[in-house]
């Protein structure tokens, strides 16, 4: 999952560390096309295929502020998987594993948060021994440790006063019947250069444990595998509570998985 965990802050967005409105949430509705043709070897040097795997995913992220203290959420995805080339002609679809969380707010001040979330996978019902599959038919449970930071920027030219926030995320996924257990480290930056427009700038990065106990290789990634993505997008806010979000990823490195770029766009609707 590629992710887009989108976040928010006080008047420039909602969502990473901080907390929903106690009855009100977010709605986030993504249509993302990924797509790569070289591969990240196990000693992470990228390396050309004659095959090419593409992937069409639209997901529902959606949010809700059970109280001021905790939010629960949930991101269901719908995949079209293509893999063709080096004798390979494959494709399938279908609902691609789903998570859901629950937040809590640990911390908070005027311009700080610290939050906590418990997140578990739910197998989506797939063929896991297609050359397509959307994923390993198996559970996960992750543990996420969220801070976030919001003000103003000072004394930088062309930035001076600007709202801006930040969102540091690290997290321990444990991954049952196969794929290795993994290590996440997910950072973003926000900044909101006029009114109703937000710049987002943020790294997304995996690390496998190298505990794998199964050989199957759902494309793109094997059992056991580290990446790290840079992603940059801009965000307009629109009337009624609607937003809409354009941008575009780049897997910069990576061992055992593909090395491919994204493009995405997202209607955001708040609550």
């Amino acid at each position: 999952m590629s992710a887009v965990v989108l976040l928010v802050c006080p008047e420039i967005a909602r969502a990473g560390a901080w907390m929903q409105p106690e009855g009100g949430g977010q709605i986030i509705t993504t249509a993302t096309y990924y797509s790569t043709d070289s591969f990240f070897n196990k000693n992470g040097e990228r390396v050309d295929q004659t095959s090419r795997y593409s992937k069409y995913s639209i997901d529902a992220y959606a949010e809700y502020g059970l109280s001021e203290a905790y939010t629960i959420g949930i991101q269901p995805s719908y995949d079209f998987v293509q893999n063709r080339g080096d004798g390979i002609n494959a494709s399938e679809n279908g609902l691609a594993d789903v998570p859901i969380f629950l937040r809590e707010r640990i911390w908070h001040d005027d311009y700080n948060v610290f939050s906590v979330q418990e997140l578990a996978t739910i197998p989506g019902p797939y063929d896991k021994h297609s050359q397509t599959a959307l994923g390993y038919d198996q559970p996960d449970l992750e543990l996420r440790g969220l801070y976030g930071h919001s003000g103003n920027i000072a004394n930088l030219p062309y930035l001076k006063d600007l709202p801006y926030f930040t969102d540091i995320e690290g997290a321990y996924r444990e991954r049952f019947d196969g794929p290795a257990n993994e290590l996440h480290l997910d950072l973003t930056f926000g900044v909101k250069p006029m009114y109703e427009f937000l710049l987002l700038a943020q790294s997304f990065n995996t690390a496998g444990l190298g505990n794998a106990t199964t050989n199957a290789f759902v494309p793109p990634s094997a059992p056991n595998y580290d990446l790290s993505k840079l992603q940059f997008s801009g965000v307009i806010g629109m009337l009624d509570g609607f937003s809409l979000q354009m941008g575009g990823s780049v897997d910069v490195y990576g061992r055992n998985t593909g090395g491919g770029e994204s493009l995405f766009v997202a209607v955001w609707r708040s609550f």
